[in-house]
């Protein structure tokens, strides 16, 4: 089965989440689903207000900060590697033969 990770949920929203959770005898997961569940029966797929365009730029801004964080990296000194120095291959072969 699939999982999910919030993070930074609201301190308010966790609260209320948990407050109905212990009303409905059920854990924070189990609530959590409920009221997915019952938010996407609400409205209808075909109905929902498209958000392409939200979500077409909030792609457009991780594509930036990758090529921002790909320019830092390329920006930095060269690593020099000794000619002596072990390949992958053989770093990998060392730790499996020392098991």
């Amino acid at each position: 089965m699939p999982a999910l990770q919030i993070r930074d949920l609201p301190q308010g929203l966790y609260d209320e989440l948990k407050l109905r959770a212990e009303r409905e005898h059920r854990s924070l997961a189990q609530q959590a689903t409920v009221a997915i569940e019952e938010h996407l029966r609400m409205v209808p797929p075909a109905e929902q207000p498209a958000r392409q365009l939200t979500e077409e730029e909030e792609r457009q801004a991780r594509i930036a900060k990758r090529k921002a964080i790909f320019a830092r990296i390329d920006a930095m000194p060269k690593a020099e590697i000794p000619e002596d120095f072990p390949t992958p291959e053989e770093i990998i072969r060392e730790l499996r033969d020392s098991r």
